[in-house]
């Protein structure tokens, strides 16, 4: 499948935009495998019981996250059934009396805990007229209230009985208030708000997603010609406007006209990595670090993008052979 790439120049902490002094990125649509292997022949599942305080809250917020799952666009699972057991022991005999392929469960626990703590407010000791000329910090009490969730989902394959993914998951919330104040959120807003990074690491570790990844342009064309760095500066610019295209197609002229330059090396892998040739992208990536003098975090980190790219398209690829 192709990648689709946009362009962003990348905001410099309110400084007017110049392109010699801010990271151009280029922004590349990818797609993972789930985390988990073992998981990937599940497509028809049911959502059945979690055990604990919040359960079955996080129960039906499970079913809606797996319900609204796609991948590549296209839904992902089938949420056949919800409710039933919470044992994984009883899982396959349920999920193969509702159709399912697997059944997730689990157990919830959630923990509030309100701790005081002094804090201070300022106030005007000395007024001259309408206008405060002197102010003082005084102690006033304080409160901090946390939610802790953590859930222990398990996936059990129907055919075999076998649970194919157990993990532990921990969120957290918090929040404070002082003096006559109320707490700006409730617990229930704090645990919802958990609820949504669990579920979301849930949905990623049994299947497949697509993300986003960022790789870093050099916009410079430092140690070429004149001319060339001209041509390059331009070609930079077109990046920084969404016109791959023409930015690609220009560092290949210059790599043809003065080879070997790391800026344009390097920045030719990235335009490998966002047609999804892995493999040329990481050649280039390689080239660029033997060139460059010294350590370069783009270049490493470039390589390691692009190898974890190359490494999840094989394993979408041995998924679909099963």
């Amino acid at each position: 499948m192709g990648l689709r790439m946009f362009s962003r120049l990348a905001v410099c902490a309110g400084l007017m935009l110049v392109l010699s002094a801010c990271a151009t990125t280029v922004d590349i649509s990818a797609r993972f495998p789930a985390r988990y292997a073992e998981t990937s022949d599940i497509r028809r599942i049911a959502v059945a019981g979690f055990d604990g305080y919040g359960g079955r809250e996080f129960q039906s917020a499970l079913q809606a996250e797996l319900f609204s799952a796609t991948f590549d666009g296209r839904p992902y699972f089938t949420v056949v059934a919800t409710g039933g057991p919470s044992n994984p022991r009883d899982a396959a005999p349920y999920g193969r009396s509702v159709g399912a392929q697997g059944v997730i469960l689990g157990m919830v626990g959630t923990d509030f805990n309100t701790s005081s703590y002094q804090g201070s407010e300022s106030r005007c000791v000395r007024w001259e007229g309408d206008k405060c000329k002197e102010y003082k910090s005084f102690p006033i009490p304080c409160w901090r209230r946390n939610v802790d969730l953590v859930v222990t989902p398990s996936l059990v394959n129907v055919a075999n009985g076998r649970v194919v993914y157990s993990t532990q998951k921990r969120a957290s919330r918090n929040t404070s208030w002082c003096g006559n104040q109320s707490p700006s959120t409730g617990d229930l807003a704090m645990v919802t708000d958990a609820q949504r990074d669990i579920l979301g690491d849930i949905r990623r570790d049994i299947a497949p997603y697509n993300t986003t990844l960022s790789a870093t342009l050099k916009t410079k064309g430092v140690g070429l010609s004149e001319p060339l760095k001209a041509q390059f500066t331009a070609a930079a610019k077109a990046a920084s406007s969404g016109d791959m295209a023409t930015a690609c197609q220009a560092w290949t002229s210059i790599n043809a006209a003065q080879p070997g330059n790391l800026d344009t090396v390097y920045d030719l892998g990235v335009c490998a990595e966002s047609a999804g040739d892995y493999g040329k992208a990481l050649t280039l990536y390689r080239q660029a670090q033997r060139l460059s003098p010294a350590q370069d975090n783009a270049i490493n980190e470039s390589i390691a993008r692009a190898q974890s790219l190359s490494d999840a398209r094989a394993a979408l690829a041995r998924g679909q052979k099963k």
